[in-house]
């Protein structure tokens, strides 16, 4: 066990010892004294067995984002290495229990104000928080705890840092894991690859025919949606908050693009939704893509989890934009805009390249005063010839696929492994098809195996087509005329709950009134409204597939109990005074949830991803 470690106190972090390691802020002492120090927490798990083959790093995202409290999830993750590996983890300089804050700032009346303001409250130490301080912390941590060599598994910008790790300390990198991979020279100010990535993650959302029925061209339904936003200024949306109200909410097509970017990559339920969401919204109905613009309610937590202070720091301080760092802010948005016309309008589509400056680093790092002494947070060292295992999801574009091929032909050994129906952060996919083949993959790679490719994964939700508007547009199920319009709608009301349940994001709410609360194996129902005229009460469980409710409103009324197995769903009870007793087939995403959900009831099934 490393010096000064203890069993950890928190009962998720059992099997692992705590520790702390101090560094200082600047090792050159030009602008911070050396004395002046920051304590890493550090956390040590021994290897199962015996660690014959070295220690393996976890690096988390960002920048910004604590790695401890992912412990236990990167501990399951890397089981397979971690056999014969302790594991180390760690929160990076500036994040978690010692984030970087500015708090000072806060008074600031204007966004250039608060960048400022942050900065100068920060004083001359804002300059050491870069990814190389980081990669250099590492090492320090790897002499502390007495290994030679280690393995550094990072995820999203973590796999920057890791990259940074292998070029400064060859001798002591024993091989890569990059899941979710930023390219080597780091984020590209104008967000080029985010852009030009779009087609292929649509492509990928519908590939195998996946949106047969709802689209035939998910991107040229894109085009026209922004398209419709550019000329209206702002699109006119809706969607029904937690309470069960209707509130309105605005898109513009830079909120498109950061939609396609942070919302997209990280929800499978959306991915799923989207296609059919934007053809809704170009016949009319605002409803569809207004729930996916909702504001999330878990976005204030997943904001502390992070420190925007230090994504602040680092971005500023380390990356490459168009100005040099003692130019007055005139001359940086001068230089930003001249560098702008240079870049082909085509690169943006659908969008204009306005919106890069509207979303990319470039808005605030504008602002960011010189540093008090020169800093080069930059890495020349090569690459070094080690084993590496890149994975990436296909729908990912956050961190597009097209970074993870190019860091690629930088390792000679390495192996590339491209995720289907996978967003950002591959290891935090819960769901089976993707993490079987994550899974797979680090087994083979760590094993000494051949590393195969995933054809054969489907996506757990596939994407749906567009919601009914109406109850005459609902599909009859077995029973003649408005009774069997009804049941049609009680059953696609009991899917879009159970997809809305297990999303990340948006109000636990109906697509079009009322609202729903409770757990997953006991869902309470209330006046929830998916096709318009039909209202659905009671209780859903989504691990048995039990659901009985009262139907009323416009569509026949009654009660029903509907159980929904895994081929087959039985529909039973009375509707217009009526017994029916029929069995219809269960859709390929409620099949899923029944036969799948049982089995991932001890994962958290919206986790905030790695990033």
């Amino acid at each position: 066990m490393p010096i000064g470690f203890t069993p950890c106190t928190s009962a998720a972090a059992a099997g692992f010892f705590c520790g702390q390691v101090v560094v200082p802020v600047d090792r050159s002492g030009l602008a911070v004294p050396t004395t002046t120090t920051i304590s890493l927490p550090v956390m040590w798990r021994p290897a199962l067995f015996a660690d014959s083959d070295g220690t393996v790093f976890a690096l988390a995202g960002g920048p910004g984002q604590a790695a401890t409290p992912f412990a236990a999830q990167f501990a399951t993750a890397l089981a397979p290495a971690l056999r014969t590996r302790d594991l180390i983890v760690f929160d990076q300089r500036g994040t978690g229990v010692g984030a970087l804050k500015c708090p000072g700032a806060a008074a600031a009346v204007s966004f250039p104000q608060f960048i400022q303001q942050c900065a100068a409250e920060l004083g001359p130490a804002r300059s050491y928080y870069t990814s190389k301080d980081s990669a250099l912390d590492m090492d320090a941590i790897r002499a502390a705890v007495g290994v030679e060599k280690v393995t550094v598994y990072g995820v999203s910008y973590g796999t920057y840092v890791a990259q940074l790790y292998a070029r400064l300390f060859p001798a002591h990198t024993a091989a890569l894991v990059l899941d979710s991979v930023v390219a080597s020279p780091g984020v590209d100010a104008f967000l080029r690859p985010n852009f030009t990535s779009i087609s292929s993650v649509l492509a990928a959302n519908c590939s195998q025919h996946q949106c047969r029925g709802i689209t035939r061209t998910p991107l040229n339904d894109l085009k026209r949606l922004t398209a419709r936003a550019r000329a209206k200024g702002v699109l006119s949306l809706r969607y029904v908050d937690k309470a069960g109200k209707v509130r309105d909410v605005g898109a513009t097509q830079a909120d498109l693009f950061y939609f396609m970017v942070e919302v997209f990559s990280f929800d499978a339920a959306v991915r799923s939704r989207l296609p059919g969401a934007i053809r809704s919204a170009l016949a009319g109905d605002p409803y569809p893509l207004g729930r996916l613009f909702a504001p999330s309610p878990g976005a204030a937590s997943n904001a502390q989890a992070s420190s925007d202070t230090l994504y602040l720091a680092t971005r500023c301080t380390e990356e490459s934009f168009p100005w040099l760092p003692t130019d007055s802010v005139t001359t940086r948005k001068t230089k930003a805009m001249s560098a702008l016309s240079a870049i082909a309008a085509t690169t943006f589509d659908p969008f204009t390249p306005g919106t890069s400056l509207t979303l990319s680093d470039i808005s605030f790092c504008v602002y960011w005063p010189t540093p008090t002494v020169p800093v080069d947070p930059t890495v020349t060292a090569p690459p070094p010839n080690i084993p590496v295992l890149i994975l990436s999801g296909q729908e990912d574009n956050v961190t597009p696929a097209v970074e993870g091929k190019e860091v690629a032909t930088l390792f000679p050994q390495a192996k590339r492994v491209g995720i289907p129906f996978t967003g950002h952060s591959v290891i935090s996919d819960v769901w089976p098809n993707a993490t079987t083949c994550v899974a797979r993959s680090i087994a083979s790679f760590f094993g000494g195996g051949a590393v195969a490719s995933c054809p054969y994964v489907t996506p757990f939700f596939k994407p749906v087509k567009q919601d009914p508007v109406s109850l005459a547009a609902v599909k009859r199920v077995k029973l003649a005329g408005i009774r069997g319009r009804t049941v049609g709608a009680v059953l696609g009301t009991l899917s879009d709950v159970t997809m809305t349940e297990l999303s990340g994001t948006g109000p636990t709410a109906g697509l079009r009134g009322g609202f729903f609360k409770g757990s997953v194996g006991n869902l309470q129902l209330k006046k929830v409204v998916y096709v318009p005229g039909v209202v659905v009460s009671g209780r859903l469980s989504l691990l048995s597939g039990l659901a009985k409710v009262t139907v009323s409103g416009q569509g026949s009324r009654g009660t029903l109990t509907i159980h929904r197995l895994k081929k087959f769903t039985t529909v039973k009870g009375t509707l217009d005074g009526q017994r029916l007793s029929i069995k219809t087939r269960t859709s390929p995403n409620d099949a899923n949830v029944v036969t799948q959900l049982p089995g991932l009831i001890g994962l958290n099934l919206a986790p905030r991803p790695l990033s």
